[in-house]
């Protein structure tokens, strides 16, 4: 069985790599008075218009040659439905459904005809569409009745229902991994994801996996993996602000708990949270045997060190000064910050990205008596 799927594996790879020109045909129904509408290609995540289609009162059609089984949207860059390049003609209706009119930006497209792929494409899209619009609609209200006696009420607010918002399109998107649908999503979601909500769409075995956008996901995934739980941290040797070398193996492994911190002056949320890691160092450093190693994606020193004082970080902090190219960030698989990772007294990752009450209910749970 598994050289059967390792076999067909190689051959659906083979198969995107040669992919042929295919002819495709849109055609549909928008508001009388659009004087055009746009056929754009969604490679990897990213619309780039192609063509740009006449409508003569309210109808217009196309036909064009893309690669065989290439992401592509009608519409327009502000909305756009996607399909497939499957040699199936498409038909679209794009209506308002509170006063019928025929309309393409911001509506969700009523009825698509076509394979049954690209129509179930279409109902995905519109499920997705409906948690961004829930979600948009309760960041409105929580703005519009923001004081600044309730904000940080607020704040918890809005991430539950970002929480929500990412989870629901999650969830919605493991309904379609028997499709190739995932590989139009996953390049805009990837980075929402979790690593282990990611890791349920690494299916060798999916339609899905060997399309050419998800050569990003893949890269993306196995990066993220370096700092997952489970594994040995990875020794690095970075610079303190005073120039003098260091390597993480002075501090991990060494039978403390040592949180490497990921930041930089410019990043806010990342000052936001760093009270939070200052109040969790004070409380455990030495006598409970815990210690934070900071990191600093910056690129100018004297923005980094004013930062420093100026949050009354009093732990070590490293830094090669090559912001996003820090082979620290390399080694961790950092690609957004703040991040974090919690390593045990043996120099094993036990967490990671642990901030706010997570981190102190972590640390609590590890440390206190």
């Amino acid at each position: 069985m598994k050289k059967l799927i390792c076999l067909a594996v190689m051959l659906m790879s083979a198969m995107w790599a040669m992919a042929q020109d295919r002819e495709f045909t849109v055609s549909g129904e928008v508001r009388s008075d659009l004087k055009e509408v746009m056929i754009l290609s969604d490679e990897k995540g990213e619309p780039k218009p192609i063509a740009t289609v006449p409508v003569t009162n309210g109808l217009f059609s196309y036909t064009g040659t893309q690669p065989d089984g290439a992401v592509l949207g009608v519409g327009t860059e502000k909305y756009y439905l996607p399909f497939f390049n499957d040699g199936t003609p498409i038909t679209v209706f794009f209506v308002d459904n509170v006063n019928g009119d025929m309309k393409v930006e911001g509506m969700p497209l009523l009825l698509m005809s076509g394979s049954d792929q690209n129509v179930q494409l279409a109902k995905t899209d519109r499920a997705l569409d409906s948690y961004n619009e829930s979600f948009s609609k309760v960041l409105k209200e929580l703005n519009e009745k923001a004081t600044a006696d309730n904000l940080e009420q607020l704040r918890n607010e809005a991430y539950e229902a970002y929480m929500a918002n990412i989870n629901g399109r999650a969830n919605e998107l493991k309904k379609c991994r028997e499709t190739m649908i995932p590989a139009v999503y996953l390049p805009q979601m990837m980075q929402d994801l979790s690593y282990e909500q990611l890791k349920e769409f690494m299916i060798p075995e999916a339609p899905y996996y060997n399309h050419p956008n998800m050569t990003a996901i893949k890269e993306y995934y196995n990066t993220i993996s370096l700092k997952q739980p489970g594994q040995p941290f990875h020794d690095v040797s970075i610079p303190d602000e005073f120039g003098r070398q260091h390597k993480l193996s002075e501090w991990c492994g060494k039978g403390n708990y040592v949180l490497v911190d990921f930041w930089a002056s410019w990043c806010g949320p990342c000052r936001q949270e760093m009270p939070n890691v200052v109040e969790c160092y004070n409380k455990y450093h030495g006598k409970k045997k815990f210690d934070v190693i900071g990191i600093s994606l910056d690129e100018k020193a004297n923005n980094w060190k004013a930062a420093v004082k100026q949050l009354n970080m009093p732990w070590t902090q490293l830094s090669d000064l090559k912001g996003w190219n820090s082979e620290a960030a390399a080694a961790y698989g950092v690609t957004a910050i703040p991040s974090n990772v919690l390593i045990d007294p043996q120099g094993q990752i036990i967490g990671t990205d642990l901030r706010g009450e997570e981190l102190k209910t972590t640390l609590a749970e590890l440390l206190d008596d």
